[in-house]
């Protein structure tokens, strides 16, 4: 019995060891991974605004956090969530810049490049004075037109430009007539005016060909910037106007302040008179240069000219712009003009058996044959070709003119 004993208690220390627990390793740790999913490379203009960062971050340790951190003051509000949100300043500086932001977790980062364009370069002016070159009604009768120029000097007593000026040339079309006061003032038409790069003539518009800026050298000899709009628009207040146009890439702003308006008189109406016209001369023949019609032109005149073609004193000169059918030109070098009755071209097509619009006009010379007292276009104007002369009935500021020519209608062009 004492052996049996001996073996048990010999065999506990197996069983006891036989049921203890068996160690098992701890599962090994990925590494966090941090990508960019946005690019790395972020653009702004001049006048800033809010960005936004994404990223994905896999495997995040507990204790760990992701950090956001700008390189350049520019660069604000920098928020961590989900995205990173970060706020980029106006640039006042006339030069492009670059920045960054470190966005950082444990021991991975990236880089996310912050560019930002230069500010605008901007040019002011104060035009101290609006001048105005002319102002008229377009030949095809569809609008008007004025030719306009803010600057700070003006021009000289004989219209030149002066030395160290800046002009700012406008040619405005409105399709309304532009307002004439009783006190003789012909004003602009508020409203905004935009620049076409054309030369249609279309309503609230600026024209091309007749527009831009112009800087005088010292002397005045010479232009040391003369150049078109890129793009221009004008805005037309009762209290002034603004213009915002671009000059080889620069912005230009230039303003003036008080009344559009421009001096033309008080408009004068005529009473009209009969008159006989004797002399036809100072005559031309254009062909077709101008139209698919035959283009010729005259005086009718009450006085003639002297023997150097010159207006004389007192006198009244008719000038008639005619298109119509081929006229007769015989041996002599004569061009008759073809019989018929010739109307005032209403839309600028100088179409056949019409009197142009732009190039007739009546002038009368003052007493003293030193100057006009008036050259105006026609308000409406007929003329009857006959064989034996030719008789108008022309209104010119509500006057009408009825003018007779005795003798035939025939003009000298050479053989």
């Amino acid at each position: 019995m004492k052996l049996n004993k001996l073996l048990l208690l010999l065999a506990l220390p197996l069983a006891f060891a036989a049921c203890e627990p068996t160690e098992t390793p701890d599962p090994v740790q990925p590494d966090p991974v941090l990508t960019l999913t946005s690019e790395n490379s972020l653009q702004f203009g001049a006048e800033g605004g809010q960005g936004t960062i994404t990223y994905t971050l896999e495997n995040a340790v507990e204790g760990t956090e992701l950090t956001a951190t700008p390189v350049e003051e520019w660069i604000t509000n920098v928020t961590v969530a989900e995205n990173i949100t970060f706020d980029v300043a106006v640039n006042e500086v006339s030069e492009k810049r670059q920045g960054r932001i470190l966005v950082a977790y444990g021991d991975q980062s990236f880089d996310v490049f912050i560019n930002q364009e230069a500010a605008e370069q901007v040019e002011t002016f104060a035009a101290d004075q609006l001048v105005c070159d002319f102002y008229t009604k377009l030949e095809d009768g569809s609008g008007y037109n004025f030719n306009i120029y803010l600057t700070d000097v003006g021009f000289s007593s004989g219209g030149y430009y002066i030395a160290n000026g800046t002009y700012y040339e406008l040619d405005l079309y409105m399709d309304n007539e532009p307002l004439l006061d009783e006190e003789g003032y012909r004003h602009i038409p508020v409203g905004t005016y935009t620049y076409d790069g054309s030369d249609s003539g279309d309503d609230m518009t600026i024209g091309y060909t007749y527009s831009g800026y112009y800087k005088v050298n010292s002397v005045g000899s010479y232009f040391e910037v003369q150049e078109h709009f890129e793009s221009a628009e004008l805005v037309v207040t009762e209290e002034g106007m603004t213009l915002t146009a671009y000059v080889a890439g620069v912005k230009h702003v230039a303003t003036y302040k008080g009344a559009c308006r421009f001096f033309e008189g008080i408009e004068e109406v005529f009473e009209g008179d009969e008159l006989l016209t004797p002399h036809l001369g100072m005559a031309t023949y254009l062909g077709t240069q101008y139209s698919d019609n035959y283009n010729y032109y005259f005086y009718l005149s009450d006085k003639g000219f002297d023997e150097n073609g010159m207006l004389l004193p007192d006198g009244y000169y008719f000038k008639i712009d005619l298109f119509g059918v081929e006229p007769v030109i015989d041996e002599e070098g004569y061009l008759h003009i073809p019989q018929g009755t010739y109307n005032l071209d209403t839309d600028g097509d100088n179409g056949a058996w019409e009197i142009g619009y732009q190039w007739s006009f009546c002038m009368k010379m003052n007493e003293q044959g030193g100057g006009y007292e008036f050259r105006e276009n026609y308000d409406s104007a007929k003329l009857v070709v006959k064989e034996d002369g030719m008789y108008g009935e022309i209104v010119i500021k509500s006057g009408l003119f009825a003018i007779t020519y005795e003798g035939e209608p025939k003009f000298y062009v050479g053989q």
